[in-house]
């Protein structure tokens, strides 16, 4: 018997085919390529809250140092080739935090990397064809706070109005702070519902 079923190959009950092996292999591959897209946009979007969160957290943090140590506090938005710096810097001589007098009386403490390389996938951009929280469509200005670009909180607590947009594949958040209490709100944008959705 034994002889016999090694001339003849092994029996089906000693393991598969080579056929067999082929199609599952190729079954497993099909359906962790359909999976996989999924996968990423889900990484993505996960990249994309993840980065909103941290900004907000430094925006906090800017409103809490201003109320603590008495001077204005401003998170300072620069353009650097495609991507953005950030850098928090506090008044020097009492007049608030002003471009004009950053790296002299206002002291900053600038971020080592871009934003876009700390937060790989992710940029600072907004689609144009997505309106802004308020409905305005058309701008596709991703830091929206008054012609400086700067996140200003006052001791008092009061703050500049304004949004940071965040764009990773089709999703897309916006980290908006009130002027009048300093607030700091995270938004999604839902695509179907065509609306800013809290976080």
């Amino acid at each position: 018997m034994a002889r016999r079923r090694l001339r003849h190959g092994l029996s089906r009950a000693d393991g598969y085919s080579v056929v067999e092996l082929v199609i599952t292999v190729g079954c497993v591959a099909a359906l962790m390529a359909m999976a996989l897209p999924t996968t990423a946009s889900v990484v993505d979007a996960s990249r994309a809250r993840q980065a909103a969160g941290d900004i907000a957290a430094r925006f906090r943090l800017a409103r809490q140092r201003a109320a603590t140590e008495g001077r204005a506090t401003a998170v300072v938005f620069d353009q650097a080739g495609d991507g953005w710096l950030a850098r928090t810097c506090t008044d020097g001589n009492g007049n608030g935090v002003r471009r004009a007098e950053l790296g002299g009386p206002d002291a900053c403490v600038p971020d080592q990397a871009s934003l876009e390389d700390q937060y790989p996938g992710v940029a600072v951009a907004i689609d144009p064809l997505v309106p802004d929280p308020g409905g305005q469509v058309g701008n596709p200005d991703p830091v929206r706070f008054g012609a400086g670009d700067m996140a200003s909180f006052s001791p008092a607590g009061t703050a500049t109005a304004g949004t940071l947009y965040l764009r990773s594949a089709g999703t897309h958040y916006a980290v908006r702070i009130a002027g009048g209490n300093g607030r700091t709100r995270i938004l999604r944008w839902d695509p179907g519902g065509r609306t800013w959705v809290d976080q």
